[in-house]
């Protein structure tokens, strides 16, 4: 009976360690799931940010190819309408032809120098329009995404259509 009296003197301090190491195992825990919460809500945060930033950016690639194509569909009605007057030009030329030897030399000439100038007119508004849409694209990439970023938005004040 002595020794059962000693054991249950005794018990209380093993007791007293375990529910001590238990207690620091919790709180670790819990500080643990806390920090993980924390964590968790800042990358949901951050993947929030990444997919409207990353939605913006797509907009802004949708706005500079609905522009380049704008572009090409105008530089394509004004090229049909350049061909049409040549095809006008020829006729010109094929009844001068008939009218007259010398005249035909001439006209050939001109319809020579009416291609290369069609040519060379396409391809000049063509690169003037898409340097064009290309530059203004950026120009709002940078103004939307860079600028805010590096505090350089002094430089986007003549840049149109970028929500700051």
């Amino acid at each position: 009976m002595t020794n059962l009296k000693l054991i249950y003197k005794l018990l209380p301090i093993p007791l007293a360690i375990i529910a001590a190491f238990a207690i620091y195992v919790a709180y670790n825990c819990w500080q643990g799931e806390k920090l993980a919460v924390a964590r968790e809500n800042q990358i949901k945060i951050e993947f929030e940010q990444y997919k409207q930033s990353n939605n913006a950016v797509k907009q802004l690639e949708l706005n500079i190819i609905g522009a380049i194509k704008n572009g090409q569909a105008k530089t394509d009605a004004l090229r049909n309408d350049i061909d049409n007057g040549l095809v006008e030009l020829r006729v010109k030329v094929e009844s001068v032809e008939r009218d007259s030897a010398t005249a035909s030399g001439i006209a050939n000439k001109a319809l020579r120098l009416a291609r290369t100038s069609q040519q060379d007119y396409y391809n000049l508004t063509n690169a003037i329009e898409y340097n064009k849409v290309i530059i203004e694209g950026w120009q709002k990439y940078y103004c939307k995404e860079i600028a805010p970023k590096n505090n350089t938005e002094f430089m986007c004040n003549g840049v149109e259509n970028v929500s700051r």
